[in-house]
């Protein structure tokens, strides 16, 4: 290969990196202007038309990276998945675990009416079997916290299932009841509670 020939592979390597960093950077801010729709305005209204509006960019070019709002809704899932995980993984404490679906109810309520929807929503981006795999996953997330109140020593429920979902209604109990949500102290003693009569009911 001459000198020309191999000077025109690096610059056409050039170019096609290039592209794949952009459209790697579009595709991210599209996901970035998607977040801020559904905390703006909320899941009920977002649209594809709504996240152009919010990227500045055509209605064409969003479908041209997600080719339907059902998967855009779904690649957001993921991304709320991943941060419910890593925000599990960085509890060391079983009372910091219990506390992280409120947290992030709290910070980024979009991301958790995405994964934890407090009505069904019917329509199909929001209904379909993908998603709905995400939002078990999620579950599962929560049910496994079992693990760390064993590690405490909390006594659970022998059937591990039944651990799990005890487990999980603790910990999402912070992020659905107004009270706990809005009180540290009432919301710990209100776990605390839960663990010791599960002690003592053992």
């Amino acid at each position: 290969m001459g000198v020309g020939a191999l000077d025109l592979v690096v610059v056409v390597m050039g170019i096609a990196e290039r592209r794949a960093r952009e459209r790697a950077q579009r595709h991210a801010d599209i996901l970035d202007a998607a977040w801020r729709v559904a905390t703006d305005i909320g899941w009920a209204a977002f649209s594809v038309e709504q996240v152009a509006a919010q990227a500045e960019l055509g209605r064409a070019t969003v479908y041209g990276y997600f080719e339907s709002l059902e998967a855009l809704v779904l690649e957001l899932a993921k991304e709320a998945l991943e941060e419910l995980s890593e925000r599990l993984e960085k509890a060391d404490a079983l009372a910091e675990a219990l506390d992280v679906p409120v947290r992030f109810s709290q910070q980024r309520p979009a991301a958790f009416s995405l994964l934890f929807p407090p009505a069904p929503d019917p329509r199909p981006h929001f209904s379909n079997e993908k998603l709905n795999e995400v939002r078990s996953e999620a579950s599962a997330l929560i049910g496994r916290l079992q693990r760390l109140a064993e590690r405490s020593g909390t006594a659970l429920p022998a059937d591990s299932r039944s651990a799990a979902a005890f487990v999980a209604g603790i910990s999402m109990a912070g992020a659905f009841v107004p009270e706990l949500r809005a009180s540290t102290t009432l919301r710990h003693r209100f776990q605390d509670f839960c663990l010791k009569t599960g002690n003592s009911q053992k």
